[in-house]
């Protein structure tokens, strides 16, 4: 998925550009002094002008008589202000300027389009415009426009690219970030339709391997469907009696707790309607992302020796100016987040290992583990001495942090790492 915000922006170029000692055609431009804002389509109008009236430039300084008569010798060439357009998709009239070498008397290019939503509308002397109409598809879609002259040999391309369709019937509000919790606001232009206000974890996608938006609702309606059976309601029964309503009309406000702190979340909503198992998707997906922040680490330290005496590792650990809770992390080099002796970690590693422990601990205390009693079994407090048995030909860097849990949730880190590395 992408984020519904779009963006407007045009590529000019000049590829293969061609010129001989002969005349040269140039578009007539008016500007309306009444305006004062100027457009993208009217910025690429002036690039348009300017990069046509710099190549007459060169061309005159060679050429006493610039307006010479036509060559029925020589062969038209035609020159183009861009070969690549980048739309937004909204659509919308777009201009693109020429010029021609020894041109035809009465000829102008001709254009053809290879798709139905691009058009090809006027053909005047020295631009054509073309007519984008707004996308109507969820995906980036593509479109050659194809534009040839009488005598000349090659036809040019013109390659266009559309975004996806605009999509404006949600509004999201984040409100209250914290490192573990958040506020939206969902608001759906029409009020009257029903529709699913959710968030996920981003790495949802990364770990299912879902990558289109209809492959995620199918999912999460499967997903939904095996609770139903379960507890032998229909799939609309179970929307309509879930604790924490997911189906909405107007406007909804949902506060989410016990969320992964440093973690990146997709806030989702698409209208829907159920019948009994089935269910009809009545909009797009539309989402935005929120990114939580760490929690507010506290100063504190650890000491950490490390020695290895035949196959077995003696870890000592003595915490400095931190009474609570610690994990020992022993990480080898071979891992992803071993970070070499002498380098930083990096803000991206320490979030990589902090949410490690937290997936643990929730996958623990979802398992029937109170907070309490994980941080008593997993992890130490005071000076502690560990004995492992580790590869004595293998580097390890050992990572150290404090740990807490708040009010009962989830235990999370909370202080800097401390590193020591063996080997």
């Amino acid at each position: 998925m992408r984020n519904t915000l779009t963006h407007s922006y045009y590529k000019i170029g000049v590829k293969g550009l061609i010129l001989r000692k002969k005349s040269i055609s140039l578009p007539r431009f008016e500007i309306n002094t009444t305006q004062n804002l100027l457009t993208m389509t009217q910025l690429k109008t002036l690039a348009g002008i300017a990069l046509l009236l710099c190549t007459l430039t060169l061309w005159s300084c060679e050429t006493a008589d610039p307006m010479t008569q036509y060559d029925p010798n020589a062969i038209p060439e035609v020159v183009l202000d861009t070969y690549e357009l980048n739309i937004d998709g909204s659509g919308g009239s777009i201009p693109i300027f020429y010029g021609v070498t020894n041109p035809r008397p009465n000829t102008k290019p001709e254009a053809k389009s290879n798709v139905e939503w691009i058009t090809i509308g006027e053909v005047g002397d020295g631009k054509i415009t073309l007519n984008i109409a707004p996308s109507d598809v969820n995906e980036e879609r593509y479109g050659i426009v194809t534009v040839s002259y009488s005598g000349m040999t090659k036809s040019l391309k013109v390659y266009i690219t559309q975004d996806r369709q605009i999509l404006n019937l949600f509004t999201f509000e984040v409100s209250n970030v914290t490192y573990k919790s958040c506020t939206v606001k969902y608001t759906p232009k029409d009020e009257t339709i029903t529709y699913m206000a959710n968030i996920i974890d981003k790495e949802y996608f990364n770990q299912s391997g879902i990558s289109t938006e209809e492959g995620f609702i199918v999912a999460e309606m499967e997903n939904y469907s095996k609770v139903a059976q379960q507890y032998g309601m229909s799939l609309e029964e179970l929307m309509s009696r879930l604790t924490t309503p997911l189906i909405y009309k107007g406007e909804a406000v949902r506060e989410f707790n016990s969320m992964q702190h440093g973690a990146t979340y997709v806030i989702y909503s698409y209208g829907v309607i159920f019948n009994q198992n089935d269910y009809e998707v009545t909009t797009p997906v539309h989402y935005t992302i929120v990114e939580l922040p760490m929690p507010t680490f506290i100063p504190a330290t650890f000491d950490i020796t490390a020695n290895t005496a035949s196959s077995m590792t003696t870890i000592l650990v003595s915490p400095k100016e931190w009474s609570g809770y610690y994990t020992i992390q022993i990480i080898p080099e071979s891992s992803i987040y071993y970070t070499p002796k002498g380098t930083n970690l990096s803000d991206q590693i320490v979030r990589a290992l902090a949410n490690d422990f937290y997936n643990r601990a929730r996958k623990m205390i979802s398992q029937g583990y109170t907070p309490e009693a994980y941080l008593e079994q997993t992890c130490y407090r005071g000076s502690y001495q560990l004995n492992t048995p580790l590869d004595i030909d293998t580097k390890y860097m050992i990572a150290v942090f404090g740990v807490k849990s708040e009010d009962g949730a989830t235990p999370v880190i909370c202080t800097m790492p401390s590193v020591a590395y063996l080997n």
